[in-house]
């Protein structure tokens, strides 16, 4: 046995059978009562108006640009099934690839619905790294082994016996831990080491614990130190790989920056935290290795290998198609402790840089508050500008779009629209339906009419873009000129039409 592939089978122990059943149910538990996560796919694809559904490239591949919630119940509930089975033990390693397998399909159909929810990939990697993971010990397979001749699957001697499993989670998880700390430089710069954004962005999401985010938005300095140590853990990341003495330390560091952003912002890593008993046990377990050969050895290194490789390429491109990650949340910067619009006479070339895979040329928003585009109807009688996706919150609208993916629909909507208006030489407010902001207005026009009783208060819809000056507007259409209607089959083809035209668009834009 080579050196690297003994690095990859033995540095770290084997996932046991208490630790495989402990994994298994806890995640389950966690999955279920958590919100949002793939095993509530059909509510989220229930609540989600199809205009805004954005379905990703590996699903498009798969020639689905929608799955009814029906069909994703059915999925939910023979993956739990499966699930219960591979936390028990039961036909190894079978039930851990089905459970990977139906998790990984209701992930990927809620990406395009959800627009941002990063905490849940861990779950989705751990799941993968389970795959390559076989414990008899406390395990059904082993009781029927032992009492009915039942036949197992893996022998002893194979590497699905050995540390493979919490090693290859470990590249992941440090993975995304160390994407943070880049993608914070490379989007924030010094804005983020300076504290500044980190005190901008507590300061303006809802807080668990108001003492803590008082306290850190009135203290400029802990906020410079608590954002410099962030980036140099996340950075250390990769550490966690190769020193095993750095293993424990660091992973509890990440489990306290987790702890730390759901006290003062919304997001909860409680799974990802989670993920990470497959990581501090398996370093804390003492293990024998063996230096003969074992079963599938070399075709797990090769795994890992690639691994390595495809991880690589996705922080070097700062990709964000599923299933991978390499942009965190809150990762922009500030100018003078503000954010800052681009001037009225950059958005055509940031537009064509953005479309270019350039992805910094365009802020992407994390809050309301820093959203550089936004759709806005105005008054009949005052031609007051109101926020679209206000007002259908405060109407208690039940079936829209969750926040982030009504902010990257319209981010990429305004970007594509620019883009075109820049190739053809016209001007911002040109519209027309060869626009892509003109046909999202049309559909958004029709969903906020059926939606909202007193529609008629309001007489035009826009997509705004801000701009130091203020904003501007991409495109306008009267609201008389849509008829008002349920989901009928019309409106289902235009929205088809739409979600293949913005396909296309989020490959050049995420890819």
């Amino acid at each position: 046995m080579n050196i690297v592939t003994h690095w990859w089978l033995f540095d770290m122990a084997p996932v046991s059978g208490v630790l495989r059943a402990v994994f298994y149910t806890g995640l389950l538990v966690l999955c279920i009562v958590d919100f949002p996560t793939p095993l509530q796919a059909a509510k989220i694809m229930d609540r989600t108006e199809r205009v805004f559904y954005t379905p990703v490239l590996a699903m498009r591949l798969l020639g689905l640009r929608w799955v009814s919630p029906r069909v994703l119940s059915v999925v939910a509930k023979l993956t739990i099934a499966m699930w219960v089975a591979a936390a028990a033990g039961f036909f190894q390693p079978v039930t851990g690839v089905l459970t990977f397998l139906g998790f990984a399909f209701l992930h990927m159909v809620n990406a395009g619905a959800l627009g941002a929810h990063h905490s849940k990939h861990s779950a989705l990697y751990a799941l993968l790294a389970m795959c390559f993971s076989v414990s008899y010990d406390f395990s059904l397979d082993g009781l029927l082994a032992q009492y009915v001749n039942w036949p197992l699957l893996v022998p002893d001697q194979s590497a699905f016996t050995s540390g493979f499993a919490p090693k290859l989670l470990l590249l992941v998880l440090s993975y995304i831990m160390f994407a943070g700390g880049v993608s914070k430089l490379l989007y924030g710069g010094l804005g983020w080491l300076n504290g500044d954004a980190l005190r901008f962005y507590v300061k303006y999401s809802p807080s668990r614990w108001p003492f803590m985010t008082k306290l850190l938005v009135g203290s400029p300095v802990l906020c410079r130190v608590l954002a410099s140590l962030t980036v140099l853990i996340e950075l250390l990341a990769p550490v966690a790989i190769f020193v095993p003495s750095w293993r424990i330390p660091l992973v509890v560091c990440w489990i306290w920056l987790h702890i730390g952003i759901m006290c003062v912002m919304r997001p909860m890593y409680l799974v990802q935290m989670w993920c990470y008993l497959l990581l501090i046990v398996p370093s804390l377990t003492d293990h024998s290795s063996t230096t003969s050969a074992v079963s599938l050895g070399g075709l797990f290194t090769t795994v890992g290998m690639l691994a390595c490789v495809v991880l690589i390429t996705v922080l070097i491109r700062q990709s964000e198609e599923w299933p991978f990650t390499s942009v965190p949340m809150y990762s922009n910067g500030l100018t003078n402790g503000a954010v800052r619009a681009p001037s009225e006479s950059e958005l055509y070339e940031r537009a064509v840089r953005a479309q270019r895979n350039q992805h910094r040329a365009w802020q992407r928003a994390w809050l309301p508050v820093d959203a550089m585009e936004e759709i806005v109807v105005r008054s009949t009688d005052d031609g007051k500008k109101h926020r679209l996706f206000q007002l259908m919150l405060e109407n208690k609208v039940a079936k829209f779009v969750r926040w982030p993916q009504y902010a990257k629909v319209v981010r990429a909507t305004a970007i594509a629209d620019l883009a075109a208006k820049a190739a053809d030489g016209v001007e911002l407010g040109v519209c027309g339906p060869e626009y892509p902001a003109t046909r999202l207005l049309h559909e958004v026009a029709l969903i906020f009419k059926n939606a909202i009783p007193d529609w008629d208060r309001y007489d035009r819809i826009e997509l705004v873009c801000r701009t130091d000056s203020g904003s501007v507007v991409i495109a306008s259409v009267p609201l008389g000129t849509q008829e008002v209607r349920g989901s009928g089959d019309p409106q289902q083809r235009s929205e088809s039409m739409r979600v293949e035209q913005y396909g296309e668009l989020q490959d050049r834009l995420m890819s």
